[in-house]
């Protein structure tokens, strides 16, 4: 009796030696599970962000330049003749949403700057002209490329980021236009040049253009590219924790001046 006891307790004690084997296999299993999620989550993590699309010059579009026409007075007889001139303006843009709340032609207030400016550059141009030049086909056709010349600036003025004019500033950055933005020289489009911005360096850097220390009281603060355009900059406004990149330049490009009414008086 005693020896097949003595058996049973062998048999039971290997038994038992052989037990923990299972747990071996499931924890290789979990350690193999928790390996493959993990270095999923470093895969997804190594994938790098996939760049913004630059925006695209949407048109042609067609707008007039004012709900009302232009009026002016011609050169010669003592001023005494004045040109009614009704003007539509063709135009590519990055939005053209902007271009016509810019023009007064949506329910949103009008950009009373633009408008002062075009009335202004419009009776300078006319005040240069006779009546026998406006009512001349061809001379009426030199007339409105002056035009366009002088108006292009005016309705794509330069602009720093999403600003969208040159009265706010760039969200991100705080930077704007300076003080004497209008004699700038760089007229290309807004996503073909950047500004680059060290805030901690206080720095600032026009596409691949020297650097232009600042110190961050200046409204008209000159950046130049490698070019030679340059372009003013205020940055009074500019977040002292800011470091990237802005876009800089116009929104749009003017193609062309159609004249509508045409009356000499």
């Amino acid at each position: 009796m005693a020896a097949k006891t003595d058996d049973k307790a062998k048999d039971a004690k290997k038994d038992g030696e052989q037990a923990p084997a299972p747990k071996k296999k499931i924890g290789f299993v979990v350690g193999v599970a928790m390996f493959l999620v993990l270095g999923a989550g470093a895969a997804v993590m190594a994938v790098p962000k996939k760049p913004e699309p630059i925006p695209r010059l949407e048109g042609p579009f067609v707008t007039r330049l004012s709900k009302v026409d232009l009026q002016v007075n011609l050169a010669g007889e003592n001023g005494k003749r004045y040109l009614v001139l009704g003007l539509s303006a063709e135009y590519f843009a990055y939005d053209q949403a902007k271009v016509l709340e810019q023009l007064g032609l949506t329910d949103a207030a009008s950009d009373a700057l633009f408008a002062t400016r075009l009335t202004d550059t419009m009776l300078r141009l006319a005040a240069r002209k006779t009546r026998e030049q406006v009512e001349d086909p061809v001379q009426m056709e030199a007339f409105l490329m002056e035009v366009r010349g002088a108006i292009e600036p005016l309705l794509f003025p330069v602009c720093i980021g999403d600003s969208m004019s040159q009265q706010s500033p760039d969200s991100k950055s705080g930077l704007r236009t300076g003080e004497s933005i209008m004699e700038s020289t760089l007229h290309g489009l807004l996503y073909d040049h950047e500004l680059t911005v060290d805030s901690t360096r206080k720095t600032l850097r026009l596409d691949e253009g020297p650097e232009a220390a600042f110190r961050g009281d200046e409204r008209d603060l000159r950046v130049t590219s490698p070019k030679g355009e340059f372009v003013f900059l205020d940055v009074t406004g500019l977040d002292a924790k800011f470091d990237g990149k802005v876009a800089v330049g116009v929104q749009g490009r003017l193609r062309r001046i159609y004249r509508g009414q045409v009356l000499v008086q």
